[in-house]
């Protein structure tokens, strides 16, 4: 039993049990052994153990395909065990192996402990598709892959003087699109696109140097990017090419988005370029109606929540900047130069199929000129109606840019920024800060930026606000728990829908921006101000884990119902019916939802609070 429980304290989640609790999973594990190719358990048994390898692997197979190798110290079976229904694959012995196979009745406290909520979560990420019955085609290359493994030949390179006829002779011989120029201070680039628009159908000579055609600086991304990362840089700067750079900024190769993705995860370039080709508003909203559409294809293809919402956000700004062109050009140029920033999710690049649009528009010039002011709202209102057109609802609570309370001169932000930090509860600054602290420039190129952030560095004392901020992030509590097909609110109420955001993402976004500010960062998303925040110390190590594994878990369920929702052809929405859930899917969120409870009684009683 002694070398039984050592194996066990060397491998998650067991490395986290106290001395008795191991002893006695140790104490009931029973010893197995099956030869290579032997089936351990079928896709239609209910697991009554949880398997560990203790030597060996275990393949896990659907349809004869392979999907998941299992390892030493791995544990598999027990999803099934937790939610009483078929384990849904073939499990057999890779080689000869030696299991240890822990009863239901002793594995199932264990994980379903509040300290275990992170592995359970991290597992019911991986798998929720895969219990859901979802068997799509995995994508060409693993998102998480770097992306200087997935380079197939050295890129083709020629100098600047060489001519674009030379240039398309070799890109055939050579079987590419596109061709790097090496130029004194960085890379150009011209692609096959690029020799059919501005030289063919521009009716430049063959001779023309490739130094005229070319875009320069060429986007490139370094070769530990991985796969999903070079995607969204590829889809944010609307490019079909990247140059791959090494560590010491040596050219490698170059990967286009067929080295990245399968047809599936193809589609948003396509939406993208229908977006760039629509001259009217008429062809832009027909654009934007395969939107849902290119949701459920990247959720099909393996796509984790975050990246699909970087997408869909990327897609948005696309959408309004050809918006406001179009906007101009029925209207004029406003009389100033002027900066238009998505907020709220879009912000921060955390939007769903369901959201809404916040929105806002700073200028340079006076604030009180009337006449500018006349013709901002103007503009706002033609471009939010553009936007709804295209799918994109404006915030129903008025955090638009047509409300003047969004549209102010940069100076006035600045200076309005430095009041609500030091007085929140003046002018709803509270409410107001959101554009501050979660914003992105989506049109123009003012200084709004850089104003706001000085306005942060000007303003020593943020006491007030952050204790406001840290009220909100205390008041929207988590559910307790499940009863039957009713959620548990604290205090006792019993509801039949759990609204995933309000009850489940929003008291996460509320705390990561609290803690995210008083670590010093404005701007930024609820997992990129977890991260600041563990490395400021203004959440313990343990307290951002929780939180990051509970936002996944949400984001996760929430993306997945509402891809249900855009099949059934029905408006998206946050809330899901408990029965729908499966019993793993109900323990992890009753344990995240603890994980969150904890971190907002640990605020609450930092600063005083009491909790309803």
């Amino acid at each position: 039993m002694q070398d039984i429980a050592e194996f066990l304290s060397a491998h998650a989640p067991f490395d986290s049990l106290d001395e008795e609790t191991l002893g006695r999973v140790a104490e009931s594990a029973e010893i197995e052994f099956y030869a290579a190719r032997t089936v351990i358990l079928d896709s239609d048994d209910v697991a009554a153990f949880a398997y560990v390898v203790r030597r060996g692997s275990v393949e896990l197979v659907i349809d004869g395909r392979l999907v998941d190798l299992i390892g030493e110290g791995e544990m598999f079976g027990f999803v099934s065990l937790l939610s009483e229904g078929p384990v849904g694959f073939v499990a057999r012995a890779a080689e000869d192996t030696l299991v240890y196979r822990i009863p239901a009745d002793v594995i199932r406290p264990v994980l379903e402990r509040p300290a275990f909520v992170r592995f359970v979560t991290r597992v019911m990420n991986e798998r929720l598709r895969f219990l859901a019955g979802h068997q799509a085609e995995p994508p060409l290359s693993s998102p998480g892959r770097p992306v200087g493994e997935l380079i197939r030949a050295p890129a083709l390179v020629c100098p600047p003087e060489t001519n674009v006829q030379e240039a398309a002779r070799r890109m055939a011989e050579a079987g590419v699109t596109c061709v790097v120029v090496e130029l004194d201070d960085g890379l150009g680039i011209v692609t096959d696109r690029d020799i059919r628009t501005r030289v063919v159908a521009a009716g430049a000579g063959p001779q023309t140097p490739v130094s005229e055609v070319m875009t320069a600086p060429a986007w490139t991304v370094s070769a530990d990017r991985t796969a999903n990362e070079a995607l969204l840089e590829m889809l944010d700067r609307g490019v079909r090419h990247l140059p791959v750079l090494s560590a010491g900024r040596r050219l490698l190769g170059v990967l286009d988005d067929v080295d990245l993705m399968a047809n599936e995860r193809r589609m948003p370039f396509r939406v993208r370029s229908a977006i760039a080709r629509s001259t009217t508003a008429g062809e832009l909203a027909a654009a934007a109606a395969d939107i849902p559409d290119t949701v459920i294809a990247l959720f099909d293809a393996g796509l984790p929540p975050g990246a699909i919402s970087r997408v869909l956000a990327s897609i948005h700004d696309a959408v309004t900047r050809r918006t406001i062109e179009f906007t101009q050009e029925e209207l004029g140029r406003p009389p100033v130069p002027y900066t238009w920033m998505a907020t709220g999710s879009f912000g921060r690049f955390e939007p769903f199929p369901s959201s809404d649009v916040d929105s806002a528009i700073a200028w340079e010039g006076p604030d009180d000129d009337p006449e500018i002011r006349r013709t901002f709202a103007t503009l706002a209102e033609h471009v939010l109606r553009g936007l709804e057109r295209c799918g994109f609802k404006p915030d129903t609570k008025g955090a638009v840019a047509s409300n003047p309370l969004f549209a102010r001169s940069v100076a006035e932000w600045e200076r309005a920024a430095r009041t609500w930090v030091e007085q929140p509860d003046r002018d709803r600054g509270l409410l107001l800060l959101s554009v501050v602290v979660e914003s992105d420039a989506v049109w123009g190129s003012t200084a709004m930026a850089a104003h706001l952030a000085r306005a942060f560095a000007a303003t020593p004392d943020r006491s007030l606000m952050l204790r406001r901020l840290a009220s909100a992030a205390v008041a929207a509590r988590p559910p307790t728990g499940f009863l039957r097909n009713f959620v548990l609110h604290p205090g006792g109420e019993r509801r039949g829908v759990l609204d995933i955001k309000r009850r489940g993402l929003l008291p996460i976004e509320s705390l990561a921006r609290w803690s995210g500010l008083r670590a010093g960062v404005s701007a930024a998303s609820t997992r990129a101000r977890l991260r600041a925040s563990q490395e400021a110390g203004t959440l313990s190590a343990d307290d951002a884990a929780n939180l990051r594994d509970a936002f996944e878990l949400f984001s996760a369920l929430r993306m997945e119902h509402q891809v249900r929702q855009l099949r059934d052809g029905a408006e998206p929405d946050d809330l899901i019916q408990p029965g729908t859930l499966a019993p793993l899917a109900r323990t992890s969120l009753k344990e995240a939802f603890r994980a969150v409870a904890r971190v907002q009684r640990g605020v609450a009683n930092e600063y005083g609070f009491q909790l309803r």
